[in-house]
């Protein structure tokens, strides 16, 4: 019973404000530093980001599951759990435990809030490229010269961006010379020129 009674005049004193506040100017501060990071691409989504150039095709499952894709714990989520918990506390604090629930309420809403809005802004999200597949009977032209019966290098046009290819001939083609993509083996394009 005594810590029953020491909690409960914890919560009506003003050692929880105390907490509220804390977690308010703390959860809101952290949120201002991240953000203004975001802003110049150093937040924590980007620290790990490897640029890498290669030639082939990389498969990657991502079955589209919905409401699954929903994750509530992250670090944003989190944070503006504290934040608002921490304001909720600040604001209803003075009804004790009521305040308490209230400021919960305020916390986990807001959680969920954030993290159906990162969920729903990653869905905005697309790859750029294409299959390897889908460049066979795309034009281009040669980079590096193809011998005859050897591989040389091609520039696809594909409207909107260009793509460099490993590519064999049987007849040599010079530097320049337009050409369309015929097959795809062993991630080598056969081309010919038009």
């Amino acid at each position: 019973m005594i810590l029953m009674s020491s909690i409960s005049e914890f919560m009506n004193g003003g050692g929880i404000m105390s907490v509220y506040w804390g977690f308010a100017i703390g959860g809101s501060a952290i949120f201002a530093i991240t953000a203004i990071a975001a802003l110049f691409g150093m937040g924590a989504d980007s620290a790990g980001d490897v640029d890498v150039d290669m030639d082939g095709e990389i498969d990657i499952v991502h079955p589209d599951s919905g409401i699954f894709d929903f994750k509530l714990i992250s670090f944003r989520s989190i944070l503006a759990f504290i934040a608002m918990f921490g304001w909720g506390g600040v604001a209803f604090g003075e009804y004790g435990w009521k305040g308490f629930f209230v400021a919960l309420g305020c916390g986990l809403v807001t959680m969920v809030i954030t993290a159906y809005l990162i969920m729903s802004i990653l869905k905005l999200q697309q790859n750029g490229t294409r299959a390897n597949a889908s460049l066979v009977g795309q034009k281009g032209t040669v980079y590096l010269a193809i011998p005859a019966g050897g591989r040389g290098k091609v520039v696809l046009d594909l409207g909107d961006s260009t793509r460099e290819i490993t590519a064999y001939s049987d007849v040599a083609l010079e530097k320049g010379v337009p050409v369309v993509t015929t097959a795809l083996k062993a991630e080598v394009f056969t081309v010919k020129p038009l």
